[in-house]
């Protein structure tokens, strides 16, 4: 009678149980590795509208808007993918052209596509710079003298070639 118990009983690796008690801590702790490694890598950072990266500060300046407002400017952007150009013809109604302007190109969702661009003045009121292929998606456009005085913004999407840039109206 002892030798058919001996036999009867299965080494507890062989029992389906111990492996299904086993098997859910062992893939919960499976999954928050997966989890761990998903969240610490490749992160990417928005780049939201009305903010710009200057150093390590963020911040909004409306008053960069209200001085644009005051001297009148206004834009044309040209984007030419093809020639690998931007250009810009502006106009200032109180005060006179600078001899550079900067232009930040800041894409919509991913900071690292960002561009700083120096337009060099080409004819009065005409200013040129080379500008790579852009990643597809939606761009926001800043311009303003070197000076920083002033400011005109707008935004652009993919397969748009020209880009109209006037002060927000006031209020």
């Amino acid at each position: 009678m002892q030798a058919e118990a001996g036999r009867g009983a299965a080494p507890w690796y062989r029992e389906p149980w111990v492996w299904l008690v086993i098997a859910v801590p062992a893939a919960a702790v499976a999954g928050g590795i997966v989890t761990l490694v998903l969240a610490t890598s490749g992160s990417d950072e928005l780049v939201r509208d009305d903010f710009r990266k200057e150093g390590l500060a963020i911040y909004l300046d409306p008053e960069r808007d209200e001085a644009a407002r005051r001297v009148g400017a206004r834009a044309r952007l040209d984007l030419d993918a093809t020639a690998g150009s931007l250009r810009a013809s502006i106009t200032l109604e109180t005060s006179a052209l600078p001899r550079e302007m900067i232009v930040l190109l800041s894409h919509a969702t991913r900071a690292e596509y960002d561009r700083l661009l120096t337009l060099r003045r080409v004819a009065p009121g005409e200013y040129a710079a080379s500008l790579e292929a852009l990643p597809h998606g939606h761009w926001y456009v800043e311009l303003t003298p070197a000076d920083r005085s002033w400011r005109l913004r707008g935004d652009f999407r993919d397969g748009e070639s020209t880009l109209e840039l006037a002060p927000p109206p006031a209020g």
